[in-house]
């Protein structure tokens, strides 16, 4: 349903010599007016004379034609072409379908119905009229909206070729009007798109810049904080095997038999390590650490030498322990 325009609008219904007028806004009829010509060139005058009539200036011009002077007819031989080329195949032949009488026609056409029923409605009038009724709407300073044929219900269109042409050029430059406008607003946007990025980048550095001392200090901080927990867990390392060593210390001297003599004692924090010293027998030693239970692997490395030490034999030892004494003992 068409909603009425509230666009003043001058109706035109044009016969064989008669023009019949109509003003309406807003849906109703404002305005009625009546005028004749006898030739195409008076015509246009007469439009332009009923268009200067309503009280209130008209701005679109919709004009419908009766019959005659428009044809119509209701074709049914026709290929099966598509809506948009139906036109145009109408066109290629209307001195086939309609009467010319010596003057070039405007047609149009549409399909009306579905399946084997489906038939063209055609419609046909003589290109001088139709450009006599464009040249009395640009005369008077009208829109011409269109021109259509009197109480047919299909939706033909008869505007002459130069007015159409003209649409289409004009709506050519409209899309090209777009396109550039469209391209315009992609730049801009674009363009404000990189300003705000290089707005922000600038704003982060200068954020950067400020908070470079206070990040530096904290990480100079920290730095040290590691560096003092460091030192602390070495110290208390320190401490625990400080702890460690005097035990195992005190358990083996109070493991040793009296007749023996511990030159030296050497471990590393894995456990492993070497004893050094001399007793009346080598043995015993090994035998009573090995009831300590504080060290594991113990061996003797290598032969027991034995030498005069105050008179008495004595035997010099070096004893290994933790875990590659293990599996040297293991293995022997």
């Amino acid at each position: 349903m068409k909603l009425p325009s509230r666009v003043p609008t001058l109706r035109l219904r044009i016969g064989r010599s008669s023009l019949h007028a109509e003003a309406v806004e807003h849906g109703s009829v404002t305005w009625v007016g009546e005028a004749f010509y006898a030739e195409l060139g008076e015509l246009a005058d007469a439009i332009a004379r009923l268009a200067a009539e309503p009280p209130r200036a008209c701005r679109r011009l919709v004009v419908s034609l009766d019959r005659p002077p428009v044809q119509l007819r209701t074709l049914s031989a026709l290929p099966p072409v598509k809506p948009q080329h139906l036109a145009a195949l109408v066109a290629q032949q209307a001195g086939r379908f309609f009467r010319k009488n010596g003057q070039p026609l405007v047609t149009d056409a549409v399909w009306v119905g579905k399946g084997a029923t489906r038939v063209a409605h055609a419609a046909a009038v003589e290109e001088p009229l139709v450009e006599a009724i464009a040249a009395g709407a640009r005369a008077a300073g009208l829109w011409l909206e269109t021109i259509t044929p009197t109480g047919d219900g299909a939706p033909l269109m008869l505007l002459p070729n130069s007015e159409r042409e003209s649409r289409e050029r004009a709506a050519r430059r409209r899309t090209r009007r777009l396109a550039v406008a469209a391209c315009g607003l992609w730049l801009a946007a674009g363009a404000l798109f990189v300003g705000r990025l290089i707005w922000e980048r600038r704003a982060v550095d200068r954020e950067l810049a400020a908070l470079a001392q206070p990040l530096a200090a904290v990480l100079a901080a920290r730095r040290e904080l590691r560096d003092a927990e460091t030192t602390l867990n070495a110290i208390a390392a320190a401490e625990r095997e400080r702890g460690r060593s005097l035990g195992l210390i005190a358990a083996v001297t109070g493991a040793l038999p009296d007749s023996s003599v511990l030159t030296s004692l050497a471990w590393t924090g894995d456990g492993t390590g070497v004893l050094v010293g001399a007793a009346r027998h080598a043995t015993d030693v090994v035998a009573r650490l090995d009831r300590l239970g504080s060290l594991a692997g113990l061996r003797l490395s290598g032969p027991v030498v034995r030498e005069p030490i105050a008179g008495r034999e004595w035997e010099r030892f070096t004893i290994l322990f933790g875990r590659d004494g293990g599996r040297a003992r293991d293995g022997s």
